[in-house]
């Protein structure tokens, strides 16, 4: 009787264990107070990029599409709560943002200038800027090998910023893909370019051949994306924190596959 009696313990025991464990699992990852600004606040409004492919970009529904916009419909998932998106030129994607008609934007650099006026969420995809070149073109290990070649840029891109601070005027484009186009049609010899945005035109474009890094990869600039908030928006920006946290690992690398080859 006093083994059954011990046996009969043991289950009890692990049954209250088992039921502990699974609320922990059901508990809330938010605070009161996140959750009540939420209930409070409404859905979040979120700024989206038109054109910067594969992060943000408009679909061909109308609709935000790419990785930063399925990471916040993945996150408002997860917290339980709603996002909209509004897409906009950068310029006015920042005003709405320091206005607070917007609550935050797909992401975004943190450049000094932007950290006057917005707050910003852990990293979560490092971006890196590099040299592509056709592949006609050789011997292009760095900046300083540009010079004797027609490099093309995006006007109002980083890339461009790059080689006019290193002395290199480019040939400037409206958008990421005429000049990865131009790119591999040999109408420019090169191109400074984010990674991401020149794989995912590359093999839209079926251009792969035709395409390649510089020697030793040439990469020129190294930058993370964040999501921005208002300054002191601290509410709003440890929600994100914890939705991104939510996203690491499996979660993120199944939405970089969906859109990068």
């Amino acid at each position: 009787m006093r083994k059954i009696g011990w046996a009969l313990a043991a289950l009890f025991c692990l049954a209250l264990l088992a039921a502990a464990c699974g609320s922990l699992d059901k508990q809330d990852p938010l605070t009161s107070k996140e959750r009540a600004w939420l209930k409070e606040h409404g859905p979040v409004k979120v700024g989206a990029d038109l054109t910067y492919h594969p992060f943000s970009f408009v679909g061909a529904d109308g609709q935000a599409d790419g990785i930063c916009a399925g990471l916040w419909r993945a996150m408002a998932k997860k917290l339980g709560f709603e996002v909209r998106f509004e897409a906009l030129s950068d310029d006015v994607e920042m005003d709405r943002l320091n206005s607070g008609a917007l609550d935050s934007s797909t992401g975004m650099f943190p450049l000094g200038a932007r950290k006057k006026t917005l707050d910003f969420s852990e990293p979560f995809y490092p971006v890196t800027a590099a040299i592509f070149v056709t592949s006609r073109a050789r011997g292009v290990r760095g900046l300083e090998d540009l010079s004797r070649l027609k490099v093309g840029a995006v006007k109002d891109d980083s890339g461009a910023a790059i080689l006019l601070k290193n002395n290199i005027t480019p040939v400037l484009f409206d958008s990421y893909k005429a000049c990865v186009l131009a790119l591999g049609q040999n109408q420019v010899q090169a191109v400074v370019m984010d990674d991401p945005v020149m794989l995912y035109w590359r093999n839209h474009l079926k251009l792969g051949a035709d395409i390649s890094w510089a020697q030793g990869n040439a990469v020129v600039e190294r930058n993370d994306l964040a999501m921005p908030v208002k300054k002191g928006n601290t509410v709003l920006l440890g929600i994100i924190n914890k939705g991104l946290a939510l996203m690491a690992g499996s979660e993120m690398q199944r939405l970089r596959e969906r859109y990068l080859p």
